[in-house]
């Protein structure tokens, strides 16, 4: 006995073991067929939402109007039947009437009649039951018109963020279209700071042809003005040699013009015209008719208000030179112009020429020859109106 139920709880034991290793493969190719079976369910897209959508609605107006039509057909062949039975009657109210021996007919037509009858209950069974099938398969149609309008909610939601989403990348493209407005900007903006850029260069390199020209002119002007110190060097020698300093001042005029002449020809500078040199007008006259015994120098350096020595001291620097130079050169065509009077073209030259070169360049910033004799006539203008 004792055997018999241990037996038995070894079997129960065995087939609960057994249930416990198999129902967690059953549950999970359950769970894994239901999931199957609801995705299949639920549309994925759009499209498939309007389709089961469609094949809904497609199939409960078949089911309908084939229930319809079953109904309209049962209705018809009851009615048919019903007027067959009443033909029947009437038929068999006129045998009945016209011949009562024909009892055994109408039992027979009777019993057909109970038959029809039988069948007539049996088809308003069927209808009744075709009704109550019709009246689940609109509750159907309401649920499934019901999914509908959830679906088409859904719809109507993700259109909404469809069209959010849309009005974001409109916003995107019109700030990207700023930004390559800016970026445009900014490149025109840099292109003309290059074209400004290449213009003043091409205006650099014209003054610097220009200051390059201008010094040409200041060398070989000094170079002329260095030949004539030497040559009045030259004449004072003679002159002294000779005791001869007024016929000498004379004598030297004509070669001194001839030199100055020749400075103003080859002169590229500031005064870029013929300049001619100081003339023996006045100062030679004053020369001839002085009391005292004085050399050509000596009466050079009176007339052109010059020191001792032609450049001023012995040791200057090349600079200091130069300024020297340019000092007398500057003299010599002032008294030039003084001497010609107001139709002098060195006048018209000085009024034409007045403004100084403009370069960055510390050369090009040295005051030109135009602008020491313009000093000079400023100055003596001044000690005119201070001795006036």
């Amino acid at each position: 006995m004792i055997a018999t139920g241990l037996t038995f709880l070894l079997g129960f034991f065995a087939a609960t073991l057994f249930a416990l290793l198999v129902a967690p493969v059953i549950w999970r190719r359950a769970k894994r067929l239901a999931r199957r079976e609801f995705e299949a369910t639920i549309p994925s897209s759009v499209n498939e939402i309007r389709a089961s959508f469609d094949h809904v609605r497609a199939e409960a107006a078949l089911r309908s109007r084939q229930r319809e039509m079953d109904a309209l057909a049962m209705r018809d062949k009851a009615a048919l039947e019903r007027a067959e039975a009443g033909r029947v009657a009437r038929e068999n109210a006129e045998l009945r009437a016209r011949n009562r021996g024909l009892s055994e007919t109408v039992a027979q037509q009777e019993t057909d009649l109970k038959e029809l009858a039988a069948a007539l209950e049996s088809r308003e069974e069927e209808y009744g039951r075709l009704e109550g099938q019709l009246r689940e398969t609109r509750l159907d149609l309401e649920r499934s018109t019901d999914e509908a309008d959830d679906l088409a909610e859904r719809f109507r939601e993700l259109t909404q963020i469809a069209e959010e989403r849309k009005i974001d990348i409109l916003t995107l493209d019109s700030k990207l279209e700023r930004v390559s407005d800016d970026f445009r900007s900014a490149e025109r903006r840099e292109n003309e700071k290059q074209s400004v850029i290449e213009r003043l260069r091409g205006e650099l390199h014209t003054l610097e042809g220009h200051l390059q020209r201008e010094k040409l002119a200041a060398r070989k002007l000094e170079e002329k003005v260095i030949r004539l110190t030497a040559r009045l060097a030259d004449l004072e020698e003679q002159a002294s040699a000779q005791d001869r300093r007024p016929a000498g001042l004379l004598h030297a005029a004509p070669m001194i013009d001839r030199e100055a002449q020749d400075s103003a020809d080859a002169g590229d500078g500031p005064v870029n015209a013929r300049e001619p040199a100081v003339t023996s007008g006045p100062e030679a006259g004053a020369a001839t008719m002085a009391p005292t015994r004085r050399t050509i120098s000596q009466s050079v350096r009176d007339a052109m208000d010059l020191p001792e020595h032609p450049l001023g001291e012995g040791n200057l620097e090349e600079e200091d030179l130069r300024q020297r130079i340019s000092d007398i050169a500057a003299r010599v065509v002032h008294l030039t112009a003084k001497a010609e009077g107001a139709g002098s073209p060195i006048d018209t030259i000085l009024d034409s020429d007045k403004t100084p070169s403009s370069s960055g360049d510390a050369e090009a910033k040295q005051v030109t020859l135009a602008d020491r004799i313009r000093r000079l006539r400023d100055k003596e203008a001044a000690n005119d109106r201070a001795a006036g």
